[in-house]
């Protein structure tokens, strides 16, 4: 283990450990709630190195799992969060309390990534979230930073498997002491990208996945069946124009980007991000209200953040093939419903998704996000 004397400190963007006090209370209390408040299973404790540089690596559903990664491990573990946007205010000061690193995601972040690795150059423990996000449904895949920083480290990477979380924090609240399981895996050794007849692009990916998978088998059976539930999705938008009257009004304009809009509106995280971390007024949108004028000003808030403030917040989660055409989308929505508005009608919206889940023949439509139909 290296002795980081306080003038090799200095050479460093951010000290390792730190916040010791306020992190060690913070570890105590989170245990002892746990204890109290759920019925919270570890495994594989025997599995973590005695000692940095390492990267640990989990499943992520909630909020639980970061707190889960943070409390138990024997060391300090410096996590990684977003910081392409504001922390929700329910867990700001906690958050703040204990300190992250936080990475702008979707763009070069050379503050947030020389952070990181001067973690692991102290021997430091970097918890961490290769798929990125909760923001889709079912397994997103694995992001290849969490290869490319154990390569560039030299430090090997600890899967863990978290089961039970989803719906954990409405049991909590009520006092239903819900089932979490913490499963520690054996570490991967350092991610290696001269990989003969692979690129180093491959190589990474090829990592990535191998991450992945050690994860995937960590989390419960019943666990690892939600989390791979979605099996295949297809989308359409339907809308509906209506005078006073009642007559039925024939728009002048299309929606042209139908599937990436209902997609939008189907992964309800992003308008509630939206509206709780931003405190942008898009209500009217998660409510599907049917009062044109809102939708327009909804949809123009949604707009200005992307195109003056945040380019890459559709583009990191989705891609930018389909970002794209979600951003398209609402704009095209925008016009629609500003249109509306000129004529005097209502504008009912109606995303529709229909998915099967895995191992099943039915296929489930929703016609409203959270509301669904089995066939």
């Amino acid at each position: 283990m290296k002795d980081n004397t306080s003038s090799e400190r200095l050479q460093y963007t951010i000290r390792y450990p730190r916040k010791v006090l306020a992190r060690t209370l913070l570890k105590g209390t989170a245990r002892a709630l746990f204890a109290l408040l759920t019925r919270t299973t570890v495994t594989g404790l025997e599995n973590l190195p005695k000692q940095g540089p390492a990267i640990l690596v989990g499943n992520h559903v909630a909020m639980i799992e970061t707190v889960l990664m943070m409390a138990y491990p024997p060391y300090q573990v410096e996590m990684i969060a977003a910081g392409d946007i504001p922390w929700d205010k329910r867990f700001a000061p906690l958050i703040n309390a204990y300190g992250v690193i936080p990475i702008k995601r979707g763009s070069m972040d050379r503050e947030g990534t020389s952070m990181m690795l001067d973690v692991l150059k102290q021997d430091g423990i970097i918890g961490m979230f290769p798929e990125g996000g909760i923001w889709e449904t079912g397994n997103k895949g694995a992001r290849t930073g969490v290869a490319w920083l154990s390569n560039k480290a030299n430090a090997p990477v600890v899967p863990v498997g978290f089961g039970g979380i989803e719906g954990a924090l409405a049991g909590i609240v009520s006092f239903k002491r819900p089932r979490l399981t913490m499963n520690i895996g054996q570490a991967i050794p350092p991610i290696g990208v001269e990989v003969s007849g692979k690129s180093r692009k491959d190589a990474l990916e090829e990592g990535a996945n191998l991450v992945m998978e050690r994860i995937e088998a960590l989390i419960p059976p019943e666990d690892r069946q939600q989390h791979n539930r979605i099996e295949s999705e297809r989308f359409d938008f339907q809308f509906e124009l209506k005078k006073p009257s009642g007559e039925i009004v024939t728009p002048q304009i299309a929606l042209t980007h139908k599937e990436a809009l209902s997609k939008f509106f189907h992964r309800p995280v992003l308008l509630d991000v939206l509206a709780r971390n931003l405190e942008r007024p898009v209500q009217p949108l998660q409510r599907l209200d049917n009062d044109p004028a809102q939708i327009a000003a909804a949809a123009q808030e949604i707009l200005n953040y992307l195109t003056s403030e945040n380019p890459q917040f559709l583009n990191y989660r989705f891609g930018y093939e389909t970002g794209a055409e979600m951003q398209a989308g609402l704009t095209e929505l925008r016009y629609l419903a500003q249109w509306a508005a000129q004529q005097g009608t209502t504008l009912t919206l109606k995303p529709l998704r229909w998915y099967r889940m895995a191992g099943s023949q039915e296929e489930v439509m929703e016609d409203k996000p959270g509301e669904m139909h089995i066939f």
